[in-house]
Order: C-alpha cells, then sequence, then structure tokens
C-alpha cells in the first residue's frame, strides 16, 4: 500500500472547488476555503483544475490532495463522456500542479470503453508508480472492475447518486464497494449532509470520506435551508 493511502484510512477529505458560475470560482478563493479546511483539522481536500491545486499546495507540503481536473464539453450531455480527469493530458497537469493522488472518472461510456480505461490507468501506474489513484464510479461492477485491473488504489463512489438520483447518501453502495473490491481502499462520497449521514459511511466500512457541497458551497447550503423553510412554512400565516 503506498504511503499516501495509509495516511488517508480514517481521515474526512473536504472537496474544495468552485465553479466559474459561483463567487467563489477562482485559485486564490480556494486556497483560502482549503486554509479553513485545514483550520477546522482537516488533513486532506480534493481540489479541481491546476491552478487551484498549485494555490492549495503553497498552503503545505503535508496536505494529501486529492486532485482532478475537469472537462467539460458544453456541446455534449454530461452522463454521455467522462469529465472528471477523461485523459493523460489531465493527469499530467494534475500531478505536476502538486497532487499527492489523482482521481479518474472510471464509468465505462459509449465513448470511452473499458479498454481505454484499462490502457489510461495502466500508464498513469507506469509513469506515476508514486501516485495513488482513485476512481470515481457510478456502479457496483464498475469499482470491481477497475479494481480487477490492479492499477488502482482507492474507489469511491463519488458518482453514484448520479444513477440512482435519490438525493440521498447510499450506504448499502458502500458495504458493496467493501464486499467487491477488497484489495482497495474504498473512499464514501456523494450526499453526506450532516453528522447522521457520516456515521453511515463509517458503518458502512468506508476507510475514508469526502465532503463537498455540505461545507465548501455556501449557494446550495443556503438553498437547502430556503427550500425547507419555504416548504413548512406554507399553511402558516
Amino acid at each position: 500500500m503506498k504511503e499516501v493511502c495509509k495516511k488517508l484510512i480514517g481521515q474526512t477529505i473536504i472537496s474544495c472547488q468552485a465553479y466559474e458560475d459561483t463567487p467563489l470560482y477562482g485559485a486564490d478563493n480556494m486556497k483560502k476555503m482549503a486554509a479553513c479546511a485545514i483550520m477546522g483539522g482537516a488533513k486532506a481536500v480534493r481540489s479541481c483544475w491546476s491552478q487551484d491545486i498549485k494555490a492549495i499546495r503553497s498552503l503545505s507540503n503535508d496536505l494529501i490532495i486529492i486532485g482532478i481536473d475537469k472537462v467539460i464539453d458544453k456541446t455534449k450531455k454530461e452522463s454521455t463522456y467522462p469529465i472528471i480527469t477523461p485523459n493523460f493530458e489531465s493527469v499530467k497537469k494534475v500531478v505536476e500542479a502538486g497532487a499527492n493522488v489523482v482521481a479518474l472518472d472510471c464509468t465505462p461510456y459509449e465513448t470511452r470503453g473499458k479498454d481505454e480505461i484499462v490502457a489510461l490507468l495502466k500508464q498513469i501506474h507506469d509513469t506515476y508508480p508514486d501516485i495513488a489513484v482513485m476512481a470515481d464510479t457510478a456502479r457496483v461492477e464498475d469499482a470491481k472492475f477497475v479494481h480487477d485491473t490492479g492499477y488502482v488504489d482507492i474507489v469511491s463512489n463519488t458518482l453514484s447518486d448520479y444513477v440512482t438520483k435519490s438525493g440521498k447518501f447510499d450506504k448499502d453502495v458502500v458495504i458493496e464497494y467493501k464486499k467487491q473490491c477488497p484489495n482497495c481502499l474504498v473512499n464514501a462520497e456523494g450526499k453526506i449532509w450532516d453528522l447522521n449521514d457520516m456515521q453511515e459511511a463509517i458503518d458502512a466500512g468506508s476507510d475514508m470520506i469526502t465532503i463537498g457541497t455540505a461545507v465548501t458551497r455556501p449557494h446550495l447550503i443556503t438553498e437547502r435551508f430556503i427550500k425547507y423553510n419555504n416548504k413548512h412554512r406554507t399553511n402558516r400565516v
């Protein structure tokens, strides 16, 4: 097991990301967001795009950074192609920016099948043997597929809600990941909103937990409370 993976066991990873259409977009803002996470006790963050990773790396050499590179093609439907670190060029950007772990979408699509995924994972393994690989997946069978290649260190259910559309953390998925992927660590991620969700992720046997929106996306946190308030006050004067 890679040293960085040993350090991730039992950790809470804070995902510090912001898109161009939100007020917090930009490397300086994400550096501050990561600094807040560190102040709160986080020893690992997940960061998107090389400029953000570089800025966050300047905070600490000891911080574990799970790096991704989202490549969004607005002419395509998102569910038809990989967005998260889709190719080796993206991997290279993430590693050179200072990430200890590279996360990438390992879901098979019509536009990129299993053979291409295996080839990419092998290239990462051969080029960056000391960099850990986290496989972002949507289904248990996809996690097992990449687990069986031997090129992945961590499997994550990052994308499972895009399939289930439940809007809730799915404990059973993480339990199955642990059963089907015994040689990989398991990261629980997605729809972890509160301490009850976190407890479920722990009880499911996850080796680490990633929390994003519930901590680092203020507009969505606000929206959640506003919607709840509006819904439950409809019958009151």
